[in-house]
Formats: structure tokens, C-alpha cells, sequence
């Protein structure tokens, strides 16, 4: 009988540790957008910026694998029309819950 509880406890052991393993689908990618071919990944950092309504662009797709390969594509939002620009000075900005967050290319 002490075996077998001993076994169970190692069995279950064993499962709950094979739960803690990280998986690649869902949120474990950063935030990233694809923009002219280069991937910027949010800094999660607010800027306070005016954005001229002449250069923002919307999002065109959501990267199903988690990492954009195609202009306009992005992993945070599955839905389309997320308003981003890039700035004068190169600045890459998207707007997240209402603010325009800065996104840097790696």
C-alpha cells in the first residue's frame, strides 16, 4: 500500500512539473509589430506625443504564430485597425488603450 501511495505521489509529482514547461503559442511572444519589413517590439513605454492623422497607418493582420512577417502585421491585438505612425524622427508608436506607445526595433 506504501507503494503504491508513493508512486501516485511521484506520478502527480511529475505531472505538475510538466505543466511548468513554457510554451510558444499565445502570449509568450512580445508585443511586436511589423513595419517595412522590420519587427518593433513595444518598450511599453507611453509617449507624449501629437501624431499627425496624415501618417497614421492601421494594422492589416494578426501573426497567428506569434512573430509578423508581413507589413502592418501584429501579435497583440487578433483584432485589425490598431492605429500606428512612425514618426519624423524614426519613432515607431502604437496606440494601446489610448496612449501611443513607443515600439523599438531590436
Amino acid at each position: 500500500m506504501k507503494k503504491i501511495t508513493a508512486m501516485m505521489l511521484c506520478l502527480l509529482m511529475i505531472l505538475s512539473l510538466a505543466g511548468c514547461g513554457r510554451s510558444k503559442s499565445g502570449g509568450d511572444y512580445p508585443a511586436t509589430i511589423n513595419v517595412n519589413g522590420i519587427n518593433y517590439y513595444s518598450t511599453n513605454a507611453a509617449v507624449p506625443v501629437e501624431v499627425d492623422d496624415s501618417v497614421i497607418k492601421y494594422t492589416t493582420s494578426y501573426a497567428e504564430n506569434g512573430v509578423p512577417t508581413k507589413d502592418g502585421e501584429a501579435n497583440f491585438n487578433r483584432d485589425t485597425g490598431t492605429p500606428y505612425a512612425v514618426l519624423e524622427d524614426g519613432m515607431v508608436v502604437v496606440m494601446i488603450d489610448n496612449e501611443w506607445i513607443e515600439f523599438k526595433a531590436k
